[in-house]
């Protein structure tokens, strides 16, 4: 639980600091040439995302966003009011333009390359004021120097948005981290009724990091118990398969398709998506997208992301022409059943009369008889 503090003692400050520095260096070392880092660096984006626009004064459902800068068609909101509807894609819009920030401070596509129609240039520019600002050289630790650089951008009434995103790599510049950690963003400093105090504004700055870390190491375990299932879903298995590889990538990228799995092993696009399904027999994927083609996996755990898709598109409400519709012609009259067959008439019983055979058989026993006494006698 987060309390603001308005003028905090030395001693409490210098402790608030020490524990926030623990706890980042702890998750700094624990996600070192980790396998997972880049599939945690997007989930804990995600939710400095949600975190940030709560704060801001939008709900946004975690499953829901990542349907949504995935492309996927959402469904309807879960209410009849439509002043509701709109809410809710503005909240997912406004989570939108949150997220386009954290990822400039991750990018290094020159600027040459944005798209002058999107917001793209807008955001590397405010990231770069923050991160000059953040990270222009101050006397004393870095962590309280961060500090006072983040409440001199807010006092000067900057897009906080900007600073908060810009915070995770100006941590990085400043040789606090090794690697871009996009939850320490600081984001418990933006609730009601936080002290602007230097000393309270410190101690709650602090005290955020210190949460977001922990936060950050309990979402890493839950990535590495899905990844561990996932492993022992598909059983001992020959030693040239592939499936434990792609059990391996599924984990280390957010969600994951055919054609980027057959680019990653270097097989066929059909022979990926062949394993991807049986990944999904077998209990270690799910599809997330609902679609007929163009399909995308995760590890169990996203499957909620499922459940805010629309699905395909149906018959009769895409775009183009509509499919053609083929009308049965009418039916031809009943024809009569056929009749029963005949019953076939009962033959009367044949009398045999066997005296002519019997006397024949007589004779030949005779003749046979003659033929042997013949033969004893010579």
């Amino acid at each position: 639980m987060f309390y603001p503090i308005e003028n905090p003692d030395p001693a409490v400050r210098a402790a608030a600091l020490e524990r926030a520095a623990l706890a980042i260096a702890r998750l700094d070392a624990t996600l070192d040439d980790h396998p997972l880092l880049p599939s945690w660096q997007h989930w804990v984006r995600l939710e400095a995302v949600r975190t940030h626009a709560a704060l801001d004064g939008h709900r946004v459902d975690l499953e829901r966003f990542a349907a949504y800068i995935e492309g996927l068609r959402l469904r309807a909101p879960d209410t009849p009011a439509h002043y509701e509807r709109g809410a809710d894609f503005d909240a997912l819009n406004h989570a939108l333009r949150v997220y386009g920030l954290m990822l400039a401070t991750g990018t290094s596509r020159p600027d040459r390359d944005l798209d002058d129609d999107t917001d793209a240039p807008e955001h590397r520019k405010l990231i770069r004021d923050a991160l000059r600002m953040l990270t222009q050289a101050a006397p004393g630790a870095r962590l309280p120097a961060l500090a006072r650089a983040m409440r001199a951008w807010l006092i000067a009434d900057r897009p906080r948005s900007a600073v908060h995103a810009a915070l995770p790599a100006a941590l990085q510049a400043t040789g606090v981290t090794r690697a871009l950690l996009p939850i320490l963003a600081a984001t418990d400093t933006l609730r009601p009724g936080n002290s602007m105090n230097p000393d309270g504004w410190t101690v709650a700055f602090a005290s955020s990091l210190r949460r977001e870390a922990e936060d950050g190491l309990a979402v890493l375990r839950r990535l590495e118990h899905a990844w561990r299932g996932a492993r022992a879903s598909i059983g001992p298995r020959r030693s040239n398969s592939r499936l434990p590889a792609a059990v391996d990538l599924l984990a280390a990228t957010p969600l994951l398709g055919p054609a980027r799995l057959a680019a990653l092993l270097g097989c066929s696009l059909r022979g990926a998506g062949m394993m991807l399904k049986e990944l999904v027999a077998c209990g270690a994927a799910v599809e997330v997208t609902g679609r007929n083609s163009h399909h995308l996996y995760g590890l169990p755990g996203t499957e909620g992301i499922r459940g805010e898709t629309a699905g395909p598109r149906r018959y009769g409400h895409r775009r183009g022409r509509p499919p053609k519709v083929i009308v049965a012609g009418p039916l031809a009259a009943a024809e009569p059943p056929p009749p029963p067959p005949a019953t076939p008439a009962r033959l009367e019983r044949l009398e045999v009369d066997y005296a002519a055979l019997d006397a024949l058989l007589a004779d030949t026993n005779r003749v046979v008889e003659r033929v042997q006494t013949i033969l004893r006698k010579r």
